[in-house]
């Protein structure tokens, strides 16, 4: 699971689920790719949500 954190300008990824709480939770600030983890494996390009800062 990803979050958008509009008011810091970070991107938190949530990994790891165990005993229905994520063991992982880096932030990462927009304009960086950010890995997300299987099942889902991708890196996802955050560079365009800068032109939603504020």
């Amino acid at each position: 699971m990803a979050h958008v954190d509009r008011d810091n300008y970070t991107v938190r990824v949530y990994s790891e689920p165990k005993n229905g709480r994520y063991q992982q939770s880096p932030s990462y600030p927009w304009g960086t790719g950010v890995v997300l983890p299987a099942p889902v494996d991708i890196t996802l390009d955050t560079e365009e949500l800068k032109e939603y800062a504020d």
